[in-house]
């Protein structure tokens, strides 16, 4: 049996995009799992059934890629781990936020979106799309999804776990956050260079953060480079 998986992504009817996401889960575990797959490889959040949740390196990425002492990554590759927080209603718990503001959709994909991709309109100038991912409990009754009344979100996806549970995405269009001045130097793997950074056409910065409720949240930033004692400035 195939794994359950839902794929989305921010798109202009133009064809540029922000960074694409994938939230699956394996055919036979409850654990559920959610990767950028722009950096595909490299980072996995995983929110596991045992109620430990974390960010962390792919083993292979780490090992041939991570410099432990420019990244503060110490004796391992985990770079947050947290505890599932309680649900915000019976049966409903949020698991995590993508936050994507207008400015990230950048990236240039003239090419037919696959069948499988989700593609959420890109939010209006100054704006920003918020995807969140929510554990329900089963079985969910047909087109019920939270906040649709209260907040006008729309339904992404759904997929059900062998429990019998479920894993929903909702998105709405909200104002953009106010995350105040972002800017430092960045921080290279193996093989990457500041040349990586001047030649590119649009440089991703994924941001993550922790929410009040005790969620967590990243930010898809767009970033500008400014060569100024090599610093790079995220862009709301």
């Amino acid at each position: 049996m195939a794994e359950s998986a839902i794929r989305f992504t921010v798109r202009t009817e133009a064809g540029q995009r922000a960074a694409t996401w994938k939230c699956w889960s394996p055919s036979d575990k409850e654990d559920v799992y959610v990767i950028c797959r722009d950096i595909q490889g490299a980072l996995k959040t995983s929110l596991h059934q045992s109620g430990r949740w974390h960010v962390a390196y792919f083993e292979g990425f780490f090992e041939e890629s991570v410099l432990e002492e420019q990244h503060g990554t110490g004796p391992g590759r985990f770079i947050d781990t947290w505890d599932r927080p309680g649900p915000m209603a019976p049966g409903v718990t949020l698991a995590l936020r993508i936050v994507t503001p207008w400015s990230s959709v950048m990236i240039v994909d003239p090419s037919p979106s696959p069948a499988h991709m989700v593609n959420i309109p890109a939010p209006s100038e100054g704006r920003a799309i918020d995807c969140v991912v929510f554990l329900r409990d089963g079985p969910i009754p047909p087109n019920d999804w939270p906040g649709q009344r209260s907040m006008g979100t729309k339904l992404v996806g759904t997929y059900t776990l062998p429990s019998g549970n479920a894993v929903q995405i909702v998105w709405c269009e909200i104002a953009m956050p106010d995350l105040g001045p972002l800017h430092g130097a960045p921080l290279f793997y193996r093989g990457r260079s500041m040349g990586d950074l001047r030649n590119s056409n649009g440089v991703g910065i994924l941001l993550f953060g922790d929410e009040a409720d005790g969620s967590k949240v990243i930010y898809d930033y767009a970033a500008k480079f400014r060569d100024r004692g090599q610093e790079v400035a995220s862009s709301g």
